[in-house]
């Protein structure tokens, strides 16, 4: 699997469906993909440096193959759901 580290304030510009979304507490975004370019995880990372999954699709059977706006719409709905243990 590869991966790369997205910031937020990046993350949230380059995707319409973060529009207006919260950071809450996340400094960045990690996306890992496998072999044939599929996303297979996403993760937030908070400004503590720790790790929180938003979207772990390896953890399927039968693995799905989702769409940007579908890997978004999960990703934005996770993130609005740490709201209550990340926001001060």
């Amino acid at each position: 699997m590869s991966g790369r580290l997205i910031p937020w304030s990046t993350y949230a510009a380059e995707h319409p469906a973060m529009a207006e979304c919260p950071s809450n507490g996340l400094m960045g975004i990690l996306v890992d993909w496998d072999g044939a370019g599929e996303v297979t995880r996403v993760a937030g990372v908070l400004a503590s440096g720790r790790e929180v999954t938003l979207v772990d699709l390896v953890a399927e059977t039968p693995r799905p193959i989702l769409s940007t706006s579908e890997v978004d719409a999960l990703v934005r709905a996770a993130v609005e759901a740490l709201a209550p243990e990340t926001t001060p």
